[in-house]
């Protein structure tokens, strides 16, 4: 824009305009050729920080652009680890369901022979209690409209089953060695009850009252274990029961069955048990047997 001045000077040269006009002009033209080029440089700056702010924002794209690719890397190496779990669950669900097939066909096994075992021990202990259930049905069909009521009681018990005479009913009264009529309807009841169970075992349990007995040199305990030992022999040599089914004992007057405070109560308590018991160690060998099955 500087050789404006130069083509303008012949035109004013060969004009009528002065020269003081023209310098007029020319300052004129020049104030507005500064400003135009300090426009232009001013554009010029701004192009230059345009340029720059795109540079920065083609680069920050470009950033964008491989973080976004490495994203999308990413997320396929991820959508691979899924996929790859998405199988492994899937086989160990389908492992599982065939453990737990299994483990339900186990337990299945289990109960049913836990509910056989089961069954095998009722059926064993009513067995055994039924030796004793018939023990008691023979003695009481043997006692009953024979021997009165009063003199006698039946109880039972798990594997046991007991008869308590009273003294009067079996011996003559203040002896240790001679019975009672009453007595051989007894022992004949004993002797049935022990035949319908070969498995029954027997005990004859003497008891007296706290007050001195008969038999001189021989106290409670003793005069008890005289009446259980010589029932017991008759039992053996009279009605030919087998010696090792049957044994004597005696409580003397140390288990009462109630008060020796009066005469009712020292008679009750002046008695003999008579013992039938089931065999307790076959119950258990049969019950072990059962359980290595």
């Amino acid at each position: 824009m500087r050789f404006l001045p130069f083509l303008l000077l012949p035109i004013l040269l060969s004009s009528c305009i002065s020269t003081k006009k023209v310098d007029e002009l020319t300052a004129t033209h020049a104030n507005q050729i500064s400003l135009l080029e300090q426009k232009m440089m001013a554009r010029q700056d701004s192009i230059v920080k345009l340029n720059s702010s795109l540079d920065r924002a083609l680069g920050g794209n470009e950033l964008l652009l491989t973080a976004q690719s490495n994203l999308e890397d990413k997320l396929v190496v991820q959508k691979d680890q899924i996929d790859a779990l998405s199988g492994n669950l899937n086989s160990t669900s389908s492992r599982m369901s065939d453990e737990l097939s299994a483990v339900r066909k186990q337990l299945g096994a289990a109960e049913l022979k836990y509910d056989t075992l089961l069954q095998d021990q009722q059926g064993i202990v009513y067995t055994f209690q039924q030796g004793v259930t018939r023990a008691e049905a023979v003695i009481m069909k043997s006692l009953e409209a024979n021997i009165p009521d009063n003199s006698y009681q039946v109880s039972v018990s798990a594997g046991e089953v007991s008869l308590s005479v009273q003294e009067d009913l079996l011996f003559k009264n203040r002896t240790s060695e001679k019975l009672n009529d009453a007595a051989a309807i007894v022992l004949r009841a004993i002797l049935d009850a022990l035949q319908s169970d070969p498995l029954l075992k027997l005990t004859v349990v003497g008891h007296t009252d706290n007050q001195p007995n008969p038999r001189r040199n021989t106290n409670n305990w003793e005069y008890a274990a005289l009446r259980a030992a010589f029932l017991a022999e008759e039992l053996a040599q009279t009605y030919y029961l087998s010696p090792n089914r049957v044994m004597a004992a005696s409580h003397g007057e140390f288990r009462p069955v109630t008060s020796n405070a009066t005469p009712e109560g020292q008679q009750t308590n002046r008695r003999v048990d008579f013992v039938l018991r089931n065999n307790v160690g076959n119950l258990l060998r049969n019950l072990e047997k059962l359980g290595k099955e």
